[in-house]
């Protein structure tokens, strides 16, 4: 069994992934380690112990993402009103990938098609596949729209996000929600 960490290194830890998340999303993920280290406060021995390599800090900022995601998931769930709470968390899923473009190109290749996350995919797909049926019993959704459909508004927003456009994150917005107007039982 391994050893619980100090509650420095775990600071430390958070420190680093911040940082690096507020670093991808101004500058991308070609900023050196050097320079996330610096920006957390910490050494870069301190960094490298932690995350060997860029991809390992990447992989942590994403999974935190997706942590924030699966709480937000949670909170969605516990609200009266279905249509509205799935309709703000993809909101919220959609600008956050807006405001980091390396978790617009991640929530496609790792999140939806690759092997990891698996325990969190399955969550992900059970609890909106339960508030659209939800909606759709309140008569606030069409009856064809499924979980696949809003896998694929993440998609097409990573698209949007990904094409170098100047205004991507006005784009992104309005695509995102001009295809949640389409998701409504008019």
């Amino acid at each position: 069994m391994a050893n619980p960490l100090r509650a420095d290194a775990v600071r430390n830890i958070e420190l680093i992934v911040g940082a690096a998340a507020e670093a991808f999303a101004e500058v991308g993920t070609g900023i050196s380690m050097t320079e996330v280290a610096t920006r957390a406060g910490v050494g870069v021995s301190t960094l490298f112990r932690r995350f060997p390599t860029k991809s390992d800090l990447i992989d942590a900022v994403f999974s935190a993402s997706v942590t924030r995601w699966l709480g937000h998931l949670s909170e969605a769930l516990e609200q009266p009103s279905p249509w509205p709470a799935l309709r703000d968390l993809i909101l919220k899923v959609t600008k956050e990938q807006a405001r980091q473009p390396a978790s617009a190109n991640m929530i496609v290749t790792s999140f939806l098609h690759g092997d990891g996350f698996l325990a969190e995919k399955k969550e992900t797909e059970n609890g909106i596949s339960t508030l659209l049926r939800r909606a759709k019993t309140a008569g606030d959704v069409r009856d064809d729209v499924e979980w696949w459909d809003v896998r694929l508004v993440l998609e097409a927003n990573a698209g949007v996000l990904m094409s170098g456009e100047d205004d991507a994150a006005e784009s992104s917005r309005r695509v995102v929600e001009r295809i949640l107007d389409g998701f409504e039982r008019k």
